[in-house]
């Protein structure tokens, strides 16, 4: 009868203690609203000009290193939860690319680059894909890996180097655009779609390190002025002088008959953000003791297993 007794307030006991120690080892934290986030890396451009040895790829494998450039950026993240944020970025970078780098022999002949400043800003949601962190007490730590999707705007002015000065692209119309009827000049403000993956962890309980993978699909294809055909040489020289005419056609092999392809304008231009953050939150993250249930508060009560002796 005593064992029996004894089997049973083990039992009682273990499966007493499962609830307990699973509510006395947790804390719920909420996220404070708000965090400062700044950034820094390296930008990579795809678009008609340079790009991977061979013919032209599309998305990360057309990417060309000795093209990557620098960026920066600052922004404001509200956390909504502590998985779901909204944030608001301006970001600066420079963005180049060169037929000198490719190995392909058509795109090497054609002999165009550029550079062009970026300056976008766009309203992002950010979700937290995968939590690595431990749970336990007095465990605040952060370890996640994020996905983000968003929409933005940004400005930007292909610019080209000859006899060792730069000039403006778009206003020289080096595809015809103004002489031609049937061509427009472009805008130097587009759409982008900015999207991509992060992961981050904190070293304090309110700073955040990270590190930050992101596409930006814009909808113009004149990041680097070149999309369509060439447009007749000696035309662009009468019309916008030998500058513009230089500009349009370098081609190793001399200039190239009117509307022949230049560029492909099925394809929008894109660049890329590789980038380290630091991310401040700002005031105390909420916390609280996970508190027993009432199943556990009534067993608490029951009459305790008699003494052994």
């Amino acid at each position: 009868m005593m064992k029996t007794t004894l089997k049973t307030c083990l039992s009682a006991a273990a499966i007493l203690l499962i609830p307990i120690a699973a509510n006395s080892q947790v804390i719920k934290y909420k996220r404070s609203t708000l965090e400062l986030k700044v950034g820094v890396g390296g930008t990579l451009f795809f678009g008609d000009l340079g790009g991977s040895h061979g013919a032209g790829k599309q998305g990360f494998l057309d990417f060309d290193i000795q093209s990557m450039r620098g960026n920066s950026s600052v922004g404001l993240k509200f956390n909504l939860t502590n998985k779901l944020s909204l944030r608001t970025d301006f970001c600066y970078g420079e963005v180049m690319g060169s037929d000198a780098f490719s190995g392909e022999l058509g795109r090497f002949k054609r002999n165009l680059s550029f550079r062009s400043d970026i300056y976008e800003f766009s309203v992002t949601p950010e979700i937290v894909l995968v939590n690595l962190s431990r749970f336990g007490r007095n465990k605040l730590g952060t370890s996640e890996i994020y996905g983000f999707l968003g929409y933005g705007t940004f400005w930007f002015n292909p610019q080209s180097q000859l006899d060792g000065q730069w000039h403006d692209l778009q206003p020289l119309g080096t595809e015809g655009q103004g002489i031609d009827p049937n061509k427009d000049f472009y805008s130097l403000q587009a759409w982008v779609i900015p999207f991509g993956f992060g992961y981050r962890k904190n070293v304090t309980r309110s700073i955040y390190l990270g590190l930050e993978l992101s596409m930006r699909k814009s909808s113009t294809d004149y990041i680097d002025d070149v999309s369509g055909t060439y447009h007749d040489v000696e035309a662009i020289r009468e019309e916008r002088g030998d500058i513009a005419a230089q500009l349009s056609h370098r081609n190793l092999d001399g200039p190239v008959g009117a509307n022949t392809q230049r560029g492909n304008p099925l394809n929008n231009d894109s660049y890329s953000f590789i980038q380290f953050t630091v991310a401040v939150e700002f005031g105390k993250k909420k916390t609280t003791n996970s508190k027993p249930t009432r199943f556990v508060k009534k067993m608490k009560h029951r009459d305790r297993c008699p003494k052994l002796r």
